[in-house]
């Protein structure tokens, strides 16, 4: 592991994968084991990470010889650190791997590389997160809310001039709600679609609405870059999606890990019963035993077998 500063420290090279960690050691490190299997360099940019993840990413590189950048920088938004990341990357191409993927099988990467040398107008490779209306799951009604279609951003390689390009033209990766139940009066429309963050009053004048025009578009991490450069005429290369079941992701760990922070601070102070991290404990121990049995890694700190 070799610690740097500052981006601008880092090699300049073709490819750089990139995870994030934000005190999630456990499935930050099958995410990085799995990627340093396909032969890529990485960068693994800790947050204020409050799990001791510097100790253990350090013990985990001696003990294994592992050769990857380590990165400290400040917690905030995902889409406001991935524009700093690619403001400044000294990398011709960036591998974005979230903390919570694994890679089952390292050819993903060599096939999303090449899907990308082949299309010289491509922005980037990997798989798309199609357009839908939202629903219960995100607990609204039916037929309010339109998600917006996307690169599928736990795992892509993106080109960097072109991102940068995008972010240049006022994109970013941010999350962003665009609310439209008003035409015209995009203000009004914000206004009013504050209802939609209260559970009591979502289905307020639902039923009087043109159920065909969504009330807002949901713009989530990196569908305004998407729909910026498409729209300036760059394509994106789509791997097939039966190559998805490629790659494993450990849905919402991160954003769980600090509702779960929050909820253990407010359980101290309180104001609501016991925490519930039972779900987070069933995915650390299911990585924990992936981690032993196709890593040798061991979470007591044992030397691999």
């Amino acid at each position: 592991m070799k610690r740097i500063d500052h981006l601008a420290d880092l090699p300049r090279v073709p490819v750089l994968a990139v995870i994030i960690n934000c005190s999630t050691k456990w499935v930050s490190t099958l995410a990085l084991l799995s990627t340093l299997r396909t032969q890529t360099p990485v960068l693994l940019i800790d947050c204020e990470s409050t799990d001791h993840s510097f100790e253990h990413f350090e013990d985990l590189s001696r003990r294994l010889g592992l050769d990857f950048h380590w990165l400290s920088w400040p917690l905030r938004r995902h889409g406001i650190a991935l524009d700093a990341l690619f403001r400044d990357v000294p990398a011709s191409t960036v591998l974005l791997v979230d903390s919570d993927v694994e890679l089952r099988e390292p050819a993903v990467v060599a096939q999303m590389r090449a899907a990308l040398d082949a299309d010289a107008k491509a922005y980037g490779a990997g798989f798309v997160h199609r357009a839908e209306w939202m629903d219960a799951r995100h607990g609204l009604p039916e037929h309010i809310g339109f998600y917006a279609e996307r690169m599928w951003i736990p795992l892509v390689l993106l080109r960097t001039v072109r991102i940068q390009d995008a972010i240049a033209r006022g994109a970013g990766f941010a999350q962003q709600r665009v609310f439209s139940e008003i035409p015209g009066r995009p203000v009004l429309s914000r206004w009013i679609g504050a209802r939609f963050w209260v559970p009591g009053l979502r289905n307020l004048g639902v039923a009087r609405r043109d159920q065909t025009t969504p009330a807002f578009t949901e713009y989530d991490t990196g569908a305004r870059i998407h729909r910026c450069l498409l729209g300036a005429g760059d394509t994106f290369a789509t791997l097939p999606d039966e190559q998805w079941r490629t790659v494993h992701h450990y849905h919402g760990v991160t954003r769980g890990r600090m509702v779960w922070a929050r909820r253990k601070l407010a359980q101290r102070l309180g104001l609501v019963g016991s925490a519930n991290d039972t779900d987070q404990q069933t995915i650390d121990e299911d990585v924990k035993g992936r981690l032993r049995v196709h890593y040798g890694v061991h979470a007591d700190g044992a030397d691999p077998s």
